[in-house]
């Protein structure tokens, strides 16, 4: 073992004693290891993406919403009774009807939440209303410079009974401005207390959706799997013509594209890993041709070819491991400038998000990882094949050429 290790030791401390060689064989290193740092920080890009939509779409509707094709239902025993049992954990009655918030400037069109104290503890929002204030998202407030204790106005649709065909105009105090994280959702919705939106509509005590939130997820479960194997039990449960959906349902085509972007964009990127991997052979070959000599002597020495094809493997199983190390730190550095830097933050209106940040497993980590090994290895296998086929008669011509 001493003496392998001796011979490793000399075998580079000969053919890297060049500066022309340290700086080669770094370059090869920061490319290798930029360019698994480039997939796991593309990886962690979609991931984050697709987490950060979820979560802020979580925290405006739960994770389920319950709606009846006849519109406005009352909440009788049947249906208490069924949100009562498992697997419902909380769940909460809500109106959700359209508005005109009317400013100097114009009438934009805004989606009103009817919400009661309930709500927040289902959405995980301090949403704490009382009669006559509302609370609007934040994109809405930058939109139109709207601060907490200005008033706004409302134009509902229904109005006093000789006037059905007028809007009802209601005049309230901004008591707070909420962020989903959700570009629409904070550019749209309006939240005002239950009570005041059922006079104002004419509605009595009913609803037109209902919030909730599913018991926690079985072992070994997935969430989703989870929620929707709560929805058909809900479909099982609930009489009537129930609508009743997901949390991701209203973007779940934009999830479902960001999942195949992830995929494609992860295969297409494997070509920075595979040139990469050439780069070390060209080292291999760099070093190959300029140090022939030495490289004769130690065959004439009884340094087999094997035992030099080892060492070389050894090499570049010892690039893989530092460029390993090396894309950690540089997805770490790149995870600081997605979040510090403003020019990195994305148009809201486009991808729904205002800053993304990536969000990568310790399994994700690990099949990079991997399938960089597996390219390293595969095709220096077929390198160290060809290099074994020179005998060692073209070194000895090399030698006193």
């Amino acid at each position: 073992m001493k003496i392998k290790m001796n011979s490793f030791k000399l075998f580079y401390s000969l053919f890297f004693d060049q500066a022309s060689s340290r700086r080669f064989v770094i370059g090869v290193w920061i490319g290798l290891a930029f360019s698994i740092a480039i997939i796991l920080s593309t990886i962690g890009i979609m991931d984050g993406f697709e987490k950060a939509l979820r979560e802020g779409l979580k925290l405006s509707s739960g994770e389920i919403t319950v709606q009846s094709q006849a519109g406005f239902y009352g909440m009788n025993g049947d249906i208490l009774k069924v949100l009562e049992e498992n697997p419902i954990r909380n769940f909460s009655q809500t109106i959700q009807t359209e508005s005109f918030l009317i400013t100097e400037e114009e009438a934009k069109g805004v989606v009103v939440r009817g919400i009661d104290d309930t709500f927040g503890e289902v959405v995980g929002l301090n949403l704490n209303l009382r009669d006559d204030q509302v609370i609007i998202g934040s994109e809405l407030a930058k939109l139109y410079q709207i601060k907490k204790g200005d008033e706004v106005v409302l134009a509902f649709a229904k109005g006093a009974n000789e006037f059905k065909n007028m809007p009802s105009l209601h005049r309230f105090l901004v008591h707070d401005i909420v962020e989903h994280g959700v570009y629409q959702k904070d550019l749209r919705t309006v939240y005002v207390h239950l009570k005041q939106v059922q006079d104002i509509i004419g509605v009595g005590d009913k609803i037109n959706l209902l919030v909730l939130n599913t018991t926690k997820a079985a072992p070994g479960i997935d969430e989703h799997k989870h929620i929707e194997n709560v929805i058909r039990y809900l479909k099982g449960q609930l009489e009537g013509d129930f609508i009743i959906r997901p949390y991701w349902r209203e973007f779940s085509s934009l999830i479902e594209a960001a999942q195949a972007e992830k995929f494609m964009i992860s295969i297409i990127l494997q070509l920075i890993v595979v040139i990469s991997v050439f780069n070390v052979l060209a080292f291999i070959y760099f070093i190959n041709e300029t140090k022939s000599k030495e490289l004769f002597l130690f065959k004439a020495l009884g340094f087999s070819k094997k035992a030099i094809s080892n060492i070389w493997m050894k090499f570049v199983l010892l690039m893989w491991i530092a460029a390993c190390l090396l894309a950690m730190v540089m997805v770490a550095i790149f995870k600081i400038l997605l979040l510090k830097l403003p020019f990195l933050q994305l148009p809201a209106e486009i991808y729904q998000l205002p800053r993304l940040e990536m969000i990568i497993s310790i399994e994700e980590y690990l099949i990079v990882f991997a399938l960089a090994l597996v390219w390293i290895l595969i095709i220096t296998f077929f390198f160290m094949r060809k290099m074994k086929k020179t005998s060692l008669l073209e070194g000895l011509r090399q030698e006193f050429a």
